[in-house]
C-alpha cells in the first residue's frame, strides 16, 4: 500500500546490459520497451514508456489514483 492508503500498481521491469548500453522491457505491458546509454537515461525513457502504455487513446491514464511501484530485475545478457 502507498502512504495515502491506496493500492499501488506494481510492475516488474527486466533490465538488460549489452554492447555498452541498457535496455529494458515490462513483461506485463506487451510492447513496452526502453533504452539508454546510462541507467539514468534508461529510467527516464522507461518512465515515459510506461506512461504511454498506461494512457488510453483519449489521453486518460488507465490506472487513475494508483501510485506506481516498479521492481527491477537486472539480467545479464553477457555470455559466460
Amino acid at each position: 500500500m502507498s502512504i495515502d492508503g491506496s493500492q499501488a500498481m506494481e510492475l516488474t521491469v527486466n533490465v538488460h546490459f549489452e554492447e555498452d548500453s541498457y535496455w529494458a522491457d515490462v513483461p506485463s505491458l506487451p510492447g513496452c520497451f526502453a533504452a539508454g546509454d546510462t541507467l539514468d537515461e534508461l529510467f527516464e525513457s522507461l518512465r515515459e514508456g510506461i506512461d504511454l502504455c498506461l494512457t488510453d487513446e483519449e489521453g486518460r491514464t488507465t490506472s487513475p489514483g494508483h501510485p506506481l511501484q516498479v521492481k527491477f530485475a537486472v539480467l545479464s545478457d553477457a555470455a559466460a
